[in-house]
């Protein structure tokens, strides 16, 4: 739940910070695309490829950070895979509700999300997974679901951010608009948890 905002305001952030930035939408519906003509252009590049041919159409920045907003796996799986492909980190965008509990664990119709990530280790050269990391999205102030969700994460052995998105009206209606600022705040403090995780790093 929220992927093209989380992924949005995650690329302007780290762009405000001074990354090189370039983001993708690989995802059919195009939302990420249609929020940056909304806003009359990123200060970034938005680039188009929702196709199971990603992997080797695209060709990672030198000394940059590439982005992609992926259509949900279950309705889109060649895509997702394909990403998989060359992706050095994947974020699981996830609301902490037993819904999304069960979309990300166990799908009854559809591939889990930790499978299709360790059956891409087969087609990369190192022959190992990108790390996985669960992003809680969509969290209210003072409500326990969202720690009872993550120490069901973690009990399962997910990775997950001590950085929670909040609900806010704002963030909802992003998609419409410019970005400004989106280094203040939590996405500005995602960018330095992944940083002092390791999981990015400056050139």
């Amino acid at each position: 739940m929220g992927k093209t905002t989380d992924t949005g305001m995650m690329a302007h952030a780290l762009h405000e910070v001074g990354y090189t930035v370039r983001a993708w939408d690989a995802d059919e519906s195009e939302h990420l695309t249609q929020w940056s003509e909304a806003a009359g252009g990123f200060p970034f590049p938005v680039e188009k490829n929702a196709t199971a041919t990603f992997g080797t159409d695209v060709r990672p920045l030198k000394d940059g950070i590439d982005i992609a907003d992926v259509g949900h796996t279950e309705n889109h799986p060649h895509i997702a895979d394909s990403v998989l492909k060359i992706a050095d980190l994947a974020i699981v965008h996830m609301e902490p509700s037993m819904a999304d509990w069960q979309r990300v664990t166990a799908p009854r119709t559809s591939t889990p999300i930790a499978d299709m990530v360790a059956r891409s280790a087969y087609v990369r050269p190192d022959r190992k997974a990108p790390p996985v990391w669960i992003l809680l999205n969509r969290v209210r102030t003072g409500v326990k679901s969202a720690q009872e969700i993550r120490g069901m994460l973690r009990d399962d052995g997910w990775n997950v951010f001590s950085v929670m998105i909040p609900v806010r009206d704002d963030l909802k209606q992003a998609t419409a608009f410019a970005v400004e600022r989106a280094s203040h705040g939590a996405f500005g403090e995602l960018v330095t948890e992944m940083e002092t995780k390791g999981l990015i790093k400056r050139g």
